[in-house]
């Protein structure tokens, strides 16, 4: 099953796309799985679920493995509520097998998180 499919997220929007660089929108809505059983009285897309998308679309635009190394200035600045429309930005450097992302409002207003993980080679 897809992944997409498989957490109830609606299909991305490629905004724009480079070689190394891809801008996306999606919708993420109530019945996506990520909210079951992440803090029963509030609703949100855990931090390891923001960058399990972002490994996942990275690995579909620009053909990484999802397995991550490690990571770096990881920021969580703002909780992702369920039916949200969100960006995320993906910069992968080749030279130091590298992604960094930044997930944020459709509209650009809020600021979710953002970070650089390190792939396996």
């Amino acid at each position: 099953m897809d992944y997409l499919a498989l957490h109830n997220i609606a299909e991305e929007k490629v905004i724009s796309q480079t070689e190394n660089e891809v801008e996306l929108e999606y919708y993420i809505g109530e019945e996506c799985d990520f909210f079951n059983g992440h803090f029963p009285e509030i609703h949100l897309v855990p931090a390891v679920a923001q960058i399990d998308m972002a490994s996942y679309f990275s690995k579909k635009y620009f053909g990484t493995t999802r397995f991550i190394e490690s990571a770096k200035r990881l920021k969580f600045t703002c909780p992702v509520k369920p039916n949200v429309s969100l960006r995320m930005n993906l910069k992968y450097n080749q030279e130091k097998k590298s992604v960094t992302y930044k997930l944020v409002s459709a509209d650009g207003e809020k600021s979710y998180s953002g970070g650089t993980f390190v792939i396996s080679k």
